[in-house]
């Protein structure tokens, strides 16, 4: 599915996605990713070295530790729900329970979704979760996707969504559209028709840490400029064609988490969080312009006329950071004038998350010219 077709599937189904998935669309997330710890070992596991089987809480992209930074940044992406997730959120409870409890009391109409799978769901952890007001949970039933499809692992799953069911208003099921395994996913949306609400398939994809272990299973890239995986696509299209109970399956294509709903929260984040001299792209990242001065007194005088014809700027050490295309023009008129030009200058187009990760810098000057008047005779 390109662009085009998935904002056309988008139109047409919104209304009957779940509440978590039309927050993801809308970029209006937090993903709060409570724990890297989980005791399964799903060789199609995405989570990078930084997360997976690490005891680490992100909020975003966003490395924190407390409560109070996770709120933070809901406020600073203007989030209006959060999915909560890992590793496992399960296997700390009662850290899963404190973060949603704060955000709901912090928000009003602040929905609540989890990811977890069949094996830690009990009362206990079930009254914990209502107790905090979760507004959805997602179990992913990891054995079929590792093992193979297992009728008595199905009714156990059967028995949990309908134990889920009794604590918390929307279930459903969460899984990866593994290549060829069309068969046994239908047979466990068969199951499930009429106990969870919804299932959605995820669009299998490379990363890092799973490259080698989809190799060894013979799976290929999709193409050359994205990490989906070729025929996962083509499965859970398939599921959705040939299945024909009354259970709602939703497709994420890797395409719409990269292009639609990323680019979305980026926008928020960025609105939120831009300089007055930033540009913010259509892809929500920052653009700003930087001079670089090796001289303090150079970088002084620069201040001082930046200051005195209005323009907006910063100052980060031996840096001035302005708008990008002002700094274009500065430039072009300190040229046309035969001004020295004793600064190294280029534009900087960055994320608009914590941790400003730069995405490329265009050079506008890469050393120090001086430019002379010739002598008249």
């Amino acid at each position: 599915m390109n662009i085009e077709e998935i904002e056309k599937y988008l139109e047409e189904n919104f209304d009957n996605l779940p509440e978590g998935c039309k927050q993801c669309v809308k970029g209006e997330k937090l993903v709060l990713f409570i724990t890297g710890i989980c005791n399964n070992n799903c060789y199609y596991c995405p989570l990078s070295k930084k997360r997976k089987n690490k005891d680490v809480i992100y909020a975003n992209e966003r490395l924190i530790t407390t409560v109070e930074e996770a709120i933070e940044e809901a406020k600073l992406c203007s989030s209006r729900g959060v999915g909560i997730t890992g590793g496992n959120p399960l296997l700390k409870i009662n850290r899963t329970v404190k973060f949603l409890k704060a955000l709901k009391k912090e928000f009003d109409d602040f929905h609540a979704h989890l990811y977890t799978t069949p094996e830690t769901i009990n009362k206990e952890n079930l009254k914990l979760l209502k107790e905090a007001d979760l507004d959805e949970i997602r179990l992913h039933p990891t054995k079929i996707f590792n093992e193979g499809y297992d009728e008595q692992y199905v009714k156990e799953l059967c028995d949990k969504l309908n134990l889920c069911r009794k604590y918390i208003p929307h279930v459903g099921v969460e899984i990866p559209a593994i290549p060829k395994m069309e068969n046994e996913i239908l047979k466990l949306a068969e199951a499930i028709d009429g106990v969870a609400e919804f299932m959605n398939i995820n669009e299998l994809e490379f990363s890092e840490e799973n490259y080698n272990e989809l190799e060894k299973r013979g799976f290929l890239p999709k193409d050359d400029i994205s990490n989906a995986i070729a025929e996962s696509e083509e499965t859970a299209l398939k599921v959705i064609k040939e299945f024909k109970g009354d259970l709602f399956i939703n497709y994420c294509p890797s395409i719409l988490k990269d292009a639609i709903q990323m680019r979305n929260r980026l926008i928020n984040r960025a609105k939120n969080v831009s300089k007055p001299y930033e540009v913010i792209t259509e892809d929500g990242l920052l653009l700003r312009g930087i001079m670089i001065f090796e001289n303090e007194d150079e970088l002084k005088n620069m201040a001082e006329i930046l200051d005195e014809n209005g323009i907006e700027f910063d100052i980060f050490d031996n840096q001035i950071f302005l708008n990008p295309f002002i700094l274009e023009d500065i430039i072009e008129e300190m040229k046309k004038q035969k001004f020295p030009i004793t600064f190294s200058a280029y534009i900087s187009e960055l994320y608009p998350t914590s941790d400003h990760l730069e995405v490329e810098r265009i050079p506008l000057i890469t050393k120090k010219m001086k430019f002379r008047r010739r002598r008249r005779k």
